[in-house]
């Protein structure tokens, strides 16, 4: 099994639509990838389950499932085959009070996660230095940090590289995403680890995100950048 953390501190960079498309790619690949929905603001999770009751969501999420009312295999839910997500709620932000001094929450987390029968676990993260970030690079194989071209990349990154140093995981690895090819350009030019693919700018990202499904449209791209991922 391999642990895949999608993390960036600066919003509205595609953390979620990258984690989504990304794990979708590999399951298209007959791989089974599990992606643990870790953002209180749960995008992920209102992208494949927003027609399950909030009771439902609440009851068998990731926030329960660290406090021990129930059980990991149990909360997670089949979208499609090799794909599967555990959700959460907003409920999720009083983790960092609740399990932040107790690591022993997170190693029980990432040894229930071993025990499953997966390829892949792929994590969406807030952009925040929380327990939920801390969560997702304890014992993360691979860190993918989408960028854009803004005055805040750099500093941004450092940041995320600092955490990965914290937990003993290897330097993250920058994503060129939804990007116009003049800003690939110049972001290929920064001194930074960067992905060669770049996810090109498509307003069928929104229009993905408004519909809650998947758009076979963009699959071309990601490919190509799984390929060079799993290589």
């Amino acid at each position: 099994m391999k642990i895949i953390t999608i993390a960036s501190l600066k919003g509205g960079v595609g953390k979620t639509t990258l984690g989504i498309y990304f794990a979708a790619s590999l399951a298209r690949r007959k791989k089974k990838v599990l992606l643990v929905d870790a953002d209180p603001n749960n995008n992920l999770t209102d992208f494949f389950l927003r027609t399950e009751e909030l009771e439902s969501l609440q009851t068998k999420s990731l926030y329960n499932v660290l406090k021990g009312r129930c059980n990991l295999k149990d909360s997670i839910r089949s979208i499609e085959p090799g794909l599967s997500v555990l959700p959460t709620t907003p409920e999720l932000a009083k983790a960092q009070i609740e399990f932040g001094a107790n690591p022993g929450t997170t190693l029980r987390f990432q040894n229930s996660l071993k025990s499953l029968d997966l390829d892949y676990v792929v994590f969406d993260t807030p952009p925040s230095l929380s327990y939920e970030l801390y969560l997702a690079l304890y014992n993360a194989d691979h860190v993918l940090c989408p960028i854009g071209f803004s005055r805040w990349t750099i500093q941004g990154y450092q940041l995320i590289a600092d955490a990965c140093l914290e937990n003993n995981v290897s330097a993250p690895v920058c994503v060129p995403f939804n990007v116009s090819k003049k800003d690939s350009e110049r972001i290929s030019e920064i001194d930074l680890p960067s992905t060669k693919t770049s996810i090109p700018k498509s307003a069928e990202f929104a229009k993905s995100a408004i519909n809650g499904k998947l758009s076979d449209k963009v699959f071309g791209d990601f490919n190509l950048l799984t390929k060079e991922i799993l290589k």
